[in-house]
């Protein structure tokens, strides 16, 4: 009897173990809610996109192929890359152009409000930047950056951004919900 008990107690003990490093491993993942109101704020920072930048579409176009088809494990790590990696070009973005042109008519405080949250999600998914750009989106990134560099077409290179974030965001609440961490128990 001593030595069943003990050899339960053993095996009580790993099990144990076993769910302290699973708890206090950090998992990596971006929370739904704060990605809600990114793509909220975003969407509340100006009004739709305008008739005139129309001709821009050609050259600033969203690759559908960065969107997962369905939602199993792998489709889940696809479609939180793609969520970052829109992230993450649009902050370089951002930063690297201090001032939004002449003609955009952004709420900055709804702006500077989804840029922190921007940067609380890039900080979150940080485990996807060690994964490595797919490449899949950096042709797009090139292409902002080209008209975001032409005076007359600046406005629409900055509306076009926000309209693909926004599509990127919302697609992947509606098809990949269950792939973004709910929010954490107090």
């Amino acid at each position: 009897m001593p030595m069943m008990l003990s050899s339960a107690l053993l095996i009580l003990l790993q099990l144990c173990s076993l769910q302290v490093m699973t708890v206090a491993m950090p998992r990596c993942g971006l929370q739904a809610t704060v990605v809600q109101t990114a793509y909220n704020l975003l969407k509340d920072l100006g009004g739709p996109f305008p008739v005139h930048c129309l001709q821009y579409n050609a050259n600033i176009s969203f690759p559908d192929s960065a969107f997962p088809a369905t939602s199993n494990h792998f489709q889940c790590d696809q479609a939180l890359r793609v969520v970052y990696e829109s992230l993450r070009g649009a902050w370089l973005i951002f930063n690297d152009h201090d001032e939004l042109p002449d003609g955009l008519m952004w709420n900055k405080d709804k702006f500077d409000i989804f840029h922190n949250l921007q940067g609380r999600l890039l900080k979150e998914g940080s485990c996807f930047s060690s994964v490595g750009d797919s490449g899949v989106l950096s042709s797009y990134f090139s292409n902002v950056t080209a008209v975001l560099q032409q005076q007359d077409s600046a406005a629409c290179g900055w509306m076009a951004l926000r309209r693909d974030l926004l599509r990127v965001l919302m697609y992947n609440l509606q098809q990949h919900r269950n792939c973004f961490t709910k929010r954490p128990a107090h």
